[in-house]
Formats: C-alpha cells, structure tokens, sequence
C-alpha cells in the first residue's frame, strides 16, 4: 500500500469514529417536515461565557464585566453550540457526510449570565437541489418565562460529494 493510500485509509478510519459520536436513530431519508429534533435545557455560567468569547477572540465588556441590560451577557451565539449535537442526536450521520450550508439568526433579547433557557429544534423543511438533499432545522431559544429571545434556521446538506445525474439526463 501507498504511503497516500494509508494517509487516506487512516483518514478515513478517524472521520468514522468521529461520526459513531453521534447517538442519532432515525435515518435522514425518513425524516419529516415538522420532526421535533430536540429540547435542551441549560444555564448559561460565566464560565461558559468566558470560553466563548475567547473561542470567538471577542472581549466584549458586556460579556465580561457588565452591559447596560442589568448584568453580564452571553454573545448571541454562545447557545447555539449544543445545535449541532442536537441535530445528530436524533438523525443517525448520513453515509455520505454531510455538509454545513447557511445559517440565519434573529437575536430579540439579550442572553444573560445566570439564566435558564430552553433551546428547541424542529425540522422545517427538505428540499433536492444540485445533487444533495438539504435539511432546515428551525431553533428557537427561550427564557424561563417562555419569551423567545433567539430565532435561528440552520441549513445542512448531504452527501458531500454530490450525486449528479449522467450527462443528458434531466436534472
């Protein structure tokens, strides 16, 4: 064997450890618009605030000291680390990879440090496009009052090598 091809294989053998992490049961080609993906409830600690902003390289006082909202903040993304696991908590890893496609935020109300918030996952739409399969997954992410205070959509897509019809065929 190669050294290219052991480099390959050996490749190979860690992304498949990485993808048996995931828990997910319910195969992708199954999957329906309306799937409650999951539910994660959670603190947001300093510590975890912390690890953010450095992970981010973004110091912000208001993450660190104080804001004008009444106490520390989380950046509006620091929650949305446990989306992904989620995602593949449920749905078993495809096959084929799959690959990160777009993502949209919509931030209504600061995230503060000390607080309980409930993050919720639904698939809200499938969709075929240029060889691959698309998934959107709807967050949402609420206060211990229920009042939402982050809306997102993230979008994956599999295979990651698409699956392109033979030349002359209809797309």
């Amino acid at each position: 064997m190669q050294s290219s091809d052991r480099k390959g294989t050996k490749l190979a053998e860690v992304k498949k450890a990485e993808h048996e992490k995931f828990k997910g049961t319910k195969d992708l080609a199954d999957a329906t618009v309306g799937d409650v993906i999951g539910e994660i409830e959670f603190v947001v600690t300093e510590d975890m605030v912390e690890r953010f902003a450095w992970a981010m390289d973004d110091y912000n006082p208001w993450y660190l000291v104080d804001s004008p909202f009444g106490g520390r903040i989380a950046a509006p993304t620091t929650p949305l680390t446990f989306d992904g696991a989620m995602f593949y908590d449920y749905y078993k890893y495809p096959e084929g990879g799959s690959l990160f496609a777009k993502q949209e935020f919509e931030f209504l109300a600061p995230i503060m440090v000390g607080e309980t918030y409930r993050l919720r996952g639904t698939l809200v739409d499938t969709y075929p496009r240029k060889g691959r399969t698309f998934f959107k997954m709807g967050v949402s992410i609420t206060n211990a009052e229920g009042t939402e205070v982050v809306r997102m959509v993230k979008t994956v897509a599999t295979p990651v090598n698409p699956v392109l019809p033979p030349e002359g065929e209809a797309k």
